[in-house]
């Protein structure tokens, strides 16, 4: 101890309630604060909950995992902002080529692995 110095103890809240977590909680204790903050995000400005929620997951996980996360709260979200925005029906007459086309892409990418007689690679090329 330090003369002159008075040593302060831990705050309670410290001292018996992070310091006995299990590391394994660690990952869903992260993943819980990066979606309400992604999703603080997305609600302010419109985007950013893939953005967000990937760079903060891949700290404590696996970037393959913290993607598979993405999938349903991105659709969820995504949705939602489609049924509630003003002009729907124009919004899909406008985008239907590219919507069909990125259809037609996918299946002719898969289907060239199909009949290979192999599962689709991982990466999606070769």
């Amino acid at each position: 101890m330090v003369k002159g110095f008075k040593e302060f103890p831990t705050p309670p809240i410290l001292s018996h309630s992070l310091a006995r977590m299990p590391v394994e909680h660690l990952p869903l204790i992260v993943a819980t604060f990066t979606f309400l903050l992604a999703g603080l995000v997305k609600g302010v400005i419109g985007l950013g909950l893939p953005t967000v929620a990937m760079g903060l997951l891949s700290v404590v996980m696996a970037p393959a995992k913290a993607a598979s996360l993405l999938i349903v709260p991105s659709f969820v979200t995504n949705v939602w902002q489609l049924a509630a925005g003003p002009n729907f029906q124009r919004l899909a007459r406008r985008l239907w080529p590219m919507l069909a086309g990125v259809v037609v892409g996918t299946l002719a990418g898969t289907g060239r692995e199909a009949m290979r007689g192999k599962p689709p690679s991982r990466s999606g090329f070769c």
